[in-house]
């Protein structure tokens, strides 16, 4: 099984349609793909689930009552399940979705802040090794080939918890200078890792990916050609672009028709663009690339 965290300390970057299309683009070449929100706003719950609000708390986004919910049943289940609880009761049911072969783990927007909350003393037992342990689990590893974990924008523990679990990195990236600082920060946080890895268990780093970008645009041009010379960051570069498209944001609404990019035209620029990103991610993870679904 592969575990993917996308990973980028800046917002505004595009992690979350970044996760959503690959996803997708994978679930339609037959994995069985388990998405992990693990930001508390939640963003990439929406585009999978009908999530509910509590209109008494500013982060009360909260997942739907799970379809196997039983309210008869004296469990003391409320039939809410989250990404949060695997760092509090260790008890978790994912939820299927509307896309076949998609299973979330919604957020739950106030439990995943009180997590970020955690005392410095307990933080490696209580958060950054917990989902490593979940995702360690013999029953997870049969259910799913590929598990990708959406984060927040920031280095904080749920961030290094994701990383910790992860076999691969994805770190999204605008051509701005934000952005390319916030990459640099995830690559020292990326070896900082290693150096705690054991050497039968690597993190690699599947892509660093451009996003958003915007040719003849002269600051777009001059800061990814700086990326390409340099010699710690050029090997680790996503040979696709995804550049500024209606097309992407048109198709990361709860609404959209199509529902998703890969439902395009087959000439359509998005669609090209995000088939050869995921393609780059497919041989990157498994050495080939699966055939997708028509």
């Amino acid at each position: 099984m592969k575990v993917v965290a996308v990973v980028q300390n800046k917002g505004g970057v595009g992690k979350t349609m970044l996760t959503r299309n690959l996803a997708v683009g994978f679930a339609r070449r037959g994995k069985r793909v388990l998405i992990i929100d693990l930001d508390a706003q939640c963003n990439l719950s929406r585009r999978f689930l009908s999530m509910t609000y509590d209109p008494s708390d500013p982060d009360g986004v909260l997942p739907p009552v799970h379809p196997d919910f039983d309210p008869e049943a004296e469990d003391g289940w409320s039939g809410l399940s989250s990404s949060a609880e695997i760092y509090f009761s260790g008890e978790v049911f994912p939820y299927p979705t509307r896309i076949d072969g998609v299973d979330a783990l919604p957020g739950h927007g106030s439990r995943l802040l009180e997590i970020e909350l955690v005392k410095a003393s307990e933080v490696r037992e209580r958060v950054h090794e917990r989902l490593k342990a979940f995702l360690d689990l013999p029953e997870v590893a049969a259910t799913y080939d590929l598990v990708l974990i959406d984060t927040a924008p920031a280095k904080g523990p749920l961030t290094i918890s994701a990383m910790r679990a992860a076999t691969h990195l994805i770190i999204p990236t605008v051509m701005e200078q934000q952005p390319i600082e916030g990459l640099h920060g995830m690559l020292a946080l990326w070896r900082r890792e290693l150096r705690q890895r054991d050497v039968n268990r690597p993190l690699q780093i599947a892509a660093i990916q451009v996003n958003l970008f915007r040719r003849s645009v002269a600051l777009h041009e001059g800061l990814y050609a700086s990326l390409r010379e340099n010699p710690a960051v050029s090997e680790l570069l996503s040979p696709v672009l995804l550049c500024q498209r209606v097309a992407f944001a048109e198709t990361d609404r709860d609404d959209a028709r199509p529902a998703n990019v890969f439902d395009l035209g087959p000439k359509d620029p998005a669609r090209i663009e995000a088939t050869a990103m995921v393609d780059h991610i497919d041989r990157t993870l498994y050495g080939t690339i699966a055939e997708a679904a028509a």
